[in-house]
């Protein structure tokens, strides 16, 4: 008598595996699948799928399979006999179907070949100026012997402007364009395509700032800043800083003074553009730099064993040698070996850090999927930091918000000596079962913060609140409205009083950035026709944020003293020049002599009556007694 055999075939969005448990071994399945968008971005999916046996022991009668998504519909399923019973059953972010058989696929060589198809809306969508096409990889089951798989889409969404990966053809016809793949490609990754080539939001953050000290205190806020991926312009800032200057990460530190007791609310309005491609050319990373982007920091605990020991297991059989080979196993490490974890949301979340999620992979949020990849990086001499910001999500069960209170997220990025920073979302691969985040990311990743040179500052937008407060202080809406920085310095020449001939001096340059967006470093030099300007030529601005200032000292000294003429001072900054006449007069001039004079007489008179004084008592002590 044949053994019995229910066929059991995990399919994570279509991924295809068997537990050794169901000896699926025994059975081989081929794959033709088709993914059909429409123009409402609804997915038709069809799969043609032939079972076949190949042993005489065991013979199946149904089929299950388990996929990422929660909007399945529509769902049938039939082979040459006629349609198939389907059992349908959410779970979270899975449906599971079963599938019974109308009749059992027994005796070695038996085939059946079968078709299922559904709909979802899991798999395109629309946002802003966007259109993105997502398909799950494929396992490496032994027991796939084919996948094919046909991707075709509406030519109204445009020309894509990231296909990963390349594909085997692509065509279009009929108001379609088919993009083909195979079982090679999609074992290690998905299909990820993307309509669009920049992204727009509109942003309106509130910072709650708080001194509760006795004596004033200067503290600041990070504004979005910007990115090899983004662009930023701030419409508003109320009220408006002291000053805003650039970390060592590229943050936009914005400082205000609060006197003691006082609470202060800022208000920033602006608008963001996140581009599918860095904007860096020729990227590079200094020593000084690379050696911060590779150090231990809190919860980046790469010098810990623990973190040792697991880079030499991930890397053992592989023996990765460049940036990306590297990084790319690390990723599919975090991926694979952590479990997002909804229940903490909702708690307070306390950071875990690398090591602790090591030891509890179970119990992972976005912030333990980028700290364990960034200690691993970084014991693999990878430099690495994390981003935090708002990641805009249209399905929170397939792309959890960790932070969702406010709807921060966080996510990593490595350096790559040929492409600069790359910005990577494990989090995310891992909850929608395998989407590639880690070739390109997609355009809804804005950022708030970039953690680098520490694991903790500055404290994204969303996270300035006074005690106790519980409200939401984040707006960001998607936006259709583009937009272009513009730029615009203001520059104040101070020569700090009368410029006298013969003494050195000093005049002082002071450059506001008084446009909505960050002024690019340029080149600054002062000059004039006739006055000794010292190190006058070759240096540079630097980058000033929109709302800052930055000040400049040049030394400056007459050929004598007894100089006196008019000169101009002028400033050349980038393509602009600015201008300031002086006047350079000798120290003593003619509306200073009378007083000078004076001076003169009584010192003479002092160094008189000295010299006499002394000869006087010199001719006494030498007088001869009678």
């Amino acid at each position: 008598m044949k053994k019995f055999l229910s066929f059991v075939v995990f399919l994570f969005s279509l991924v295809v595996f068997a537990p050794k448990a169901y000896a699926a071994s025994e059975f081989a399945t081929s794959y033709d699948v088709l993914y059909d968008v429409g123009e409402d971005g609804i997915t038709s999916v069809t799969e043609k799928i032939n079972l076949r046996n190949l042993t005489s022991e065991y013979y199946a009668n149904q089929f299950k399979l388990n996929i990422d998504a929660t909007q399945i519909y529509d769902i049938k399923a039939q082979d040459p006999s006629g349609p198939l019973i389907v059992a349908s059953q959410q779970n979270d972010t899975l449906t599971s179907l079963n599938i019974k058989f109308n009749q059992q696929v027994a005796g070695i060589g038996k085939s059946l070949p079968w078709t299922l198809s559904f709909k979802s809306k899991d798999f395109a969508q629309n946002l802003g100026k966007v259109w993105e096409v997502r398909v799950p990889k494929v396992s490496s089951a032994s027991t796939l012997e084919s996948y094919n798989l046909i991707l075709t889409v509406p030519q109204s969404f445009g020309e894509p402007s990231l296909i990963s990966p390349t594909p085997r053809s692509q065509s279009t016809f009929g108001g379609k364009t088919f993009l083909t793949f195979d079982k090679d490609q999609l074992k290690s990754t998905g299909v990820s395509v993307t309509f669009g080539a920049n992204q727009l939001f509109d942003f309106d953050l509130s910072y709650h700032l708080e001194n509760n000290n006795l004596i004033p205190a200067l503290t600041n806020i990070a504004l979005p800043p910007d990115t090899a991926y983004q662009d930023v312009i701030y419409q508003r800032i109320e009220p408006k800083p002291l000053n805003v200057t650039l970390d060592d990460d590229g943050n936009y530190l914005a400082w205000y003074k609060l006197q003691r007791n006082q609470k202060l609310d800022v208000k920033v309005i602006g608008s963001a553009k996140l581009y599918a491609y860095s904007k860096v050319k020729n990227p590079t990373l200094n020593g000084d730099l690379r050696k911060k982007y590779t150090s231990s920091n809190k919860y980046w605990e790469k010098d810990n064993p623990q973190i040792i020991l697991k880079l030499k297991e991930i890397f053992e059989e592989k023996n990765p040698t460049d940036t990306y080979a590297k990084a790319q196993l690390i990723y599919q490490y975090v991926v694979e070996s952590l479990k997002y974890d909804p229940s903490r949301l909702k708690e307070d979340i306390e950071r875990l850090g690398a090591v602790t999620v090591l030891n509890n992979p179970q119990s992972a949020v976005c912030m333990e999927f980028t700290d364990l990849f960034i200690a691993l990086a970084r014991a693999a001499g990878i430099p690495s930091r994390e981003l935090n910001g708002y990641a805009y999500t249209s399905n929170p069960k397939l792309k959890p918000l960790s932070l969702s209170k406010d709807l921060l997220h966080s996510w990593p990025e490595y350096f790559d000596e040929k492409k600069g920073w790359v910005m990577i979302d494990p989090t995310w691969s891992n909850t929608t079962g395998g989407v590639d985040y880690f070739n390109k990311l997609d355009l809804n990743h804005f950022v708030f913060a970039v953690h680098g040179f520490s694991s903790l500052e500055p404290i994204p937008a969303g996270s300035y609140k006074y005690t106790n407060q519980n409200s939401s202080d984040i707006k960001v809406n998607l936006s259709n409205q583009d937009f272009l920085g513009h730029p615009q310095v203001d520059v104040q020449i101070d020569t700090a009083g009368p410029v006298f001939s013969g003494f050195p001096g000093i005049i002082r340059v002071q450059v506001t950035n008084t446009g909505n967006s960050f002024y690019p470093s340029s080149s600054l030099n002062l000059l004039a026709s006739k006055l000794n300007i010292l190190s006058g030529e070759g240096r540079f601005s630097g980058v000033i944020p929109a709302y800052g200032t930055a000040k400049f000292d040049f030394n400056i000294r007459t050929a004598s003293m007894l100089d006196l003429y008019e000169d101009q001072l002028t400033l050349l900054i980038g393509d602009q020049k600015f201008t300031k006449d002086i006047v350079i007069k000798p120290f003593v001039s003619f509306q200073s002599a009378p007083f000078l004079t004076g001076v003169g007489i009584v010192l003479m008179v002092l160094i008189y009556s000295t010299v006499l004084g002394a000869h006087v008592y010199h001719k006494r002590i030498r007088k001869p007694k009678n």
